[in-house]
């Protein structure tokens, strides 16, 4: 009798702890849908925050670009160097991203970012080109040497947003997003002893900001069912005005869309697919001479773009890393038509760490 009730008691145990991991496994699965942990590591804004919610991420992104195109063909040094002094080999920038969320009430959050921008540009010289550089002190030196390397490093410009949450449930949401961008990086920095004018300045890409006041919306629409969450976005960036020294980016719109799937409450794998169209740059700086190389000439900037993704997320639980998300996400070019002259796109690496409190 007593072994009887005993083994009835161990059994109503079992079955209490393997119902009480389920709806363990269940709410962990809402709060990682809730906190945006599928989207991926490339993925800015995905969701809105319930009021009093807040997030604070750090994320990494490295691009190279390497070898000239214009439009879709391929164009050789000799032939850059028909129209311009330097022809560009290639370009790596790394930006290192902090941003933070609050939800301010149940349907609108805030949000912030700024960056810590590095790029760093090769190019190359005609063989046997003897080259005059003027340096800072407004002394000329002479220079042989075929290859060239350009730096810039500080922090970019400060951007800004209200997430407006339109629709919501337990399976999908809707989000309205307006941004603004706050020209606080340097867009005068000169080319110090790469100068070859006298007052020159790095071409608009070596530049940290933009210099202007920009405007930035987007419409972010997010589906969840069992494991599985995919999103489409559509966003925007206008620019209007020109900055003080008498140029502009051109306005660009970009399409993201993007699956995910649950393996684990610890881990999902993701796929993306961006499409990014933006014009020229409108006006022009008196100081970036555009024979310099291609990236002073104000009409090889934009184009359009389509890159894949792959990615995988990790959520951590523990001690002072509970409510994380790890994130790492790898893209290449799958379609490129630039406009003018430009450095192709090689890859994109994106990463980052998130905690929800």
């Amino acid at each position: 009798m007593k072994f009887s009730v005993l083994k009835h008691f161990t059994q109503q145990s079992m079955k209490a702890k393997y119902y009480t991991a389920i709806m363990l496994s269940f709410i962990k699965y809402q709060i990682v849908i809730s906190q945006g942990i599928l989207s991926p590591a490339g993925v800015m804004i995905s969701h809105a925050h319930s009021k009093g919610g807040v997030m604070l991420s750090y994320n990494y992104m490295s691009m190279t670009m390497k070898n000239n195109r214009s439009g879709t063909t391929a164009v050789s040094d000799e032939a850059v160097w028909n129209n311009y002094i330097f022809a560009p080999q290639d370009m790596h920038m790394n930006m290192h991203m902090l941003m933070g969320m609050y939800g301010l009430t149940d349907r609108l959050t805030l949000m912030a970012m700024t960056d810590y921008i590095t790029s760093t540009m090769t190019l190359t010289l005609p063989p046997g080109t003897v080259l005059n550089h003027h340096h800072g002190d407004s002394s000329m030196v002479m220079s042989t040497e075929s290859i060239h390397t350009h730096a810039t490093s500080g922090f970019g410009d400060l951007k800004l947003w209200a997430i407006y949450k339109l629709l919501s449930d337990e399976r999908s949401s809707l989000v309205f997003s307006a941004g603004i961008n706050i020209p606080t990086g340097k867009f005068d920095i000169d080319a110090g002893d790469h100068a070859v004018f006298e007052g020159e300045r790095h071409p608009y890409m070596m530049q940290l900001g933009t210099g202007s006041l920009d405007f930035m919306p987007g419409l972010t629409y997010l589906k969840h069912n069992e494991n599985i969450t995919w999103s489409a976005q559509a966003f925007a960036t206008i620019r209007p005005f020109f900055n003080s020294i008498g140029y502009h980016y051109g306005s660009d719109i970009t399409f993201n869309v993007w699956t995910s799937y649950l393996i684990s409450s610890f881990m999902s794998v993701s796929a993306r697919l961006e499409s990014f169209t933006g014009g020229s740059i409108q006006g022009s700086d008196p100081n970036v001479y555009s024979v310099i190389e291609p990236d002073a000439n104000p009409g090889s900037y934009g184009g359009q773009k389509v890159n894949g993704y792959l990615g995988t997320n990790f959520y951590i639980d523990k001690n002072f890393l509970s409510n994380c998300k790890i994130a790492v996400e790898f893209g290449i070019p799958v379609y490129q038509n630039l406009n003018g002259t430009q450095l192709a796109h090689q890859y994109t690496l994106n990463a980052g760490i998130t905690k929800t409190f």
